[in-house]
């Protein structure tokens, strides 16, 4: 059987899906943010990265020039506060001034609730400054996103498990997460809990469902569903709510 040339059929296979696009993402440096940023680059697409703490971009940016050494002049960094909104808004106005456009948004930044403790142990001061970083923050990159993004662009807002289903002892982050309404993915956010005592007690074999008994999420399969909703391939989804849990909010907890 021979070969299928025909490059403008929609059943081509394009290797470099997002070549000529410009991708912004918050919360870049680690995680999901840097796997969805290696993932887009690989395919082609020019990427802004944003995150708060200069040190971890620069380590991002080691590890992508590393790994994808003709990148280089394919990806910026920059550092946000996106709880700030002049800091958001500088980001995005020179994302365009320098790349001339941006085609797609992904706002994965995320501050997590360290601590396991009932809700009348929670100090107000960070609550309000877990829901400023995730549901204003949030609220700050769309805003200025929306001024700019390419008409037929997309934005995908990453949630959460706790989006949908409330969790004893971290009150604030289901708050914040629940106003987003976007699994447990392995990335250095889970490394802490898990490993602590306070998170061995919590999350013993008797007291987690059964989709955490099994692998966790790797970073890069989330970012390949996030690619997925800003290329040309979902262009017919919008407004819509999608689920990367492995099962967990659908309850299909078995092994099989």
């Amino acid at each position: 059987m021979g070969s299928i040339n025909n490059t403008t059929s929609p059943y081509a296979v394009n290797p470099q899906p997002f070549a000529g696009k410009v991708i912004a993402i918050t919360g870049a440096s680690r995680g999901t943010g840097l796997s969805l940023s290696k993932y887009l680059l690989a395919r082609g697409a020019t990427v802004s990265m944003c995150a708060t703490t200069a040190a971890n971009l620069e380590k991002a940016a080691s590890e992508i020039d590393q790994e994808f050494p003709e990148a280089k002049d394919h990806y910026w960094t920059c550092v946000v506060d996106i709880s700030k909104p002049e800091t958001v808004k500088s980001w995005i106005e020179q994302t365009v001034a320098k790349f001339g456009k941006l085609d797609g948004c992904a706002n994965v930044a995320a501050m997590e609730q360290r601590e396991i403790f009932p809700i009348t142990d929670l100090d107000a001061d960070y609550f309000a400054r877990l829901i400023n970083v995730n549901v204003v923050g949030t609220f700050n990159c769309v805003k200025e996103e929306m001024k700019v993004i390419k008409d037929g662009g997309s934005i995908v807002n990453v949630g959460s498990i706790t989006s949908n289903y409330a969790s004893a002892g971290v009150a604030a982050y289901v708050s914040a997460k629940h106003a987003l309404i976007g699994g447990c993915i392995n990335t250095e956010m889970m490394e802490k809990p898990f490993n602590s005592p306070v998170g061995q007690f919590h999350l013993s074999k008797d007291n987690i469902p059964a989709i955490l008994k099994r692998d966790l999420a790797e970073p890069w399969e989330i970012a390949a569903s996030i690619a997925f909703l800003l290329g040309d391939e979902s262009k017919y989804v919008t407004k819509a709510q999608w689920y990367v849990d492995g099962g967990w909010v659908e309850g299909n907890f078995s092994s099989a």
